[in-house]
């Protein structure tokens, strides 16, 4: 960007400059207009929108690679090194790849909850392998590492359903002799001691939310101003009021080991998104909040093999159609529009990308651009500095003409338009917070000391 700022003409660097909120629309589309007729400029709008150097897609040459790395380290023992490398490779590959006659994302799963197993992390190994299977149903050794995994967890009932499915799957002799005999210490377990199913299949608690269990008034008073009131006790500990933020966005140094969508930090079996490389999620839901629903053709259970008796069909649907969290008309997929492989969502400063997605939020509420982006939120652009003025007409433009080129082409940006823009990138400039999170180990550490080994708490998000 700075080389395109160092060529603006004089003249319309003066006048955004000496611009207040008034002067935006004429400022915009001088500014504008002058870009659409700069080669630098649809040349760095190339770089960041353009499908041809998108670096942010998904690459099968790349996710093999650090798969057989994976298989690599697996072999040696090495099996945190082996998680690792198969978890880069998750991000890389490409959701309907074949590899060997089979889907190179289930393989990597199954890989994946092998390196779990060996490491003692049934819980997380159980959640890979039914991510397996959602992808690739008939997959035997997706189900006989799900059985295994049972089995440890003491889910013997399941454990037996899974193993009897892979070893009607498994189609060489030796294979099902080894499920035979999995399935054979299975049942002897059952017969000395019941049952007692432990229910760890993934499945987000993001999806029930608390509520707050009494009703709270809005009041005001001169001396205190705007607070809540209830007319009930409240006990301690109890959850009074929750609010979500508008909008959010993780900040690039965290993007490795935060969850996207939550901010949590991320568990040893991520979830990344299925159509590019840029997030990873801590769990289906995060990644189904944040990026929508997406579609694939699942085969029905009773497709899978003809010979499988109706108890382990019903089993097969359970575990195939997963229980997903119910997403209201009106919610957002928040990455939904920078799911393109391209660069922008990566390269651009996380305060821009945040206003893309407030644009897009504003966007799919009112079902058009031609809506004011309407934030009752205060601004400061009549005391920005002028250089920081210049860039937030920049980065106004180039947002929504990248939004333009690789989401929308309906998107027709205009002097109205990008002003709008300007003063949201001067709302969020002033109003954004930053989340932290406190590590419980932290919560007793006396004011003004912090523990050795570091600071007490991490700053995640604008």
């Amino acid at each position: 960007m700075e080389k395109l700022k160092s060529i603006i003409p004089d003249r319309i660097k003066r006048t955004i400059e000496e611009s207040g909120p008034e002067d935006l629309p004429s400022t915009c589309s001088t500014l504008l207009h002058w870009c659409l007729q700069t080669p630098l400029f649809h040349k760095i709008l190339g770089e960041l929108a353009g499908s041809d150097t998108a670096l942010c897609g998904k690459n099968m040459e790349a996710a093999l690679d650090f798969k057989r790395q994976g298989n690599s380290f697996f072999t040696k023992g090495d099996y945190a090194s082996a998680l690792h490398f198969y978890s880069k490779a998750l991000r890389l590959a490409p959701i309907d790849a074949q590899d060997m006659e089979k889907n190179l994302v289930a393989t990597l799963y199954v890989n994946r909850a092998s390196s779990l197993y060996k490491m003692d992390r049934l819980v997380e190994c159980l959640r890979d392998c039914n991510r397996a299977i959602v992808i690739s149903p008939s997959y035997a050794k997706a189900w006989y590492r799900r059985g295994v995994a049972n089995a440890a967890l003491g889910n013997n009932h399941h454990a037996t359903c899974d193993l009897k499915i892979s070893g009607i799957l498994e189609p060489s002799p030796s294979g099902k002799g080894h499920v035979e005999r999995e399935l054979k210490e299975t049942r002897d377990k059952c017969r000395n001691k019941s049952s007692s199913v432990v229910h760890q299949d993934g499945r987000s608690q993001s999806c029930i939310d608390e509520k707050p269990k009494m009703k709270l008034n809005i009041v005001h008073t001169p001396t205190k101003g705007r607070g809540l009131t209830t007319e009930v006790d409240i006990p301690e500990a109890t959850l009074v009021h929750t609010e979500q933020p508008y909008a959010m966005i993780i900040l690039k140094r965290f993007r490795d080991t935060y969850c996207h969508y939550c901010f949590k930090e991320l568990p040893v079996d991520v979830n990344p998104c299925p159509s590019c490389s840029i997030p990873v999620y801590c769990s289906q839901d995060c990644q189904l909040r944040a990026g929508g629903m997406f579609e694939r053709n699942i085969p029905k259970s009773n497709s899978i093999h003809k010979s499988i008796p109706d108890e382990l069909q019903k089993h097969i649907a359970e575990v195939i159609v997963t229980d997903r969290c119910k997403l209201d008309d009106n919610h957002f997929a928040e990455h939904r529009h920078e799911c393109k492989g391209v660069n922008w969502p990566a390269v651009l400063p996380p305060d821009i990308v945040l206003a893309g997605r407030i644009l897009c939020k504003a966007k799919h509420l009112a079902d058009s651009f031609e809506h004011q982006i309407a934030l009752d939120l205060a601004h400061n652009y009549a005391q920005t500095t002028p250089e920081d003025k210049l860039e937030f007409h920049i980065y106004a433009i180039v947002l929504l003409s990248c939004l333009q080129q690789s989401h929308d082409p309906k998107i027709q940006p205009d002097g109205v338009l990008i002003a709008q823009l300007v003063i949201l990138i001067s709302q969020i400039k002033v109003n954004s917070m930053a989340v932290v999170h406190m590590k419980s180990t932290d919560i007793n550490v006396a004011p003004g000391e912090s523990r050795a080994g570091g600071p007490s708490s991490s700053t995640l998000e604008q």
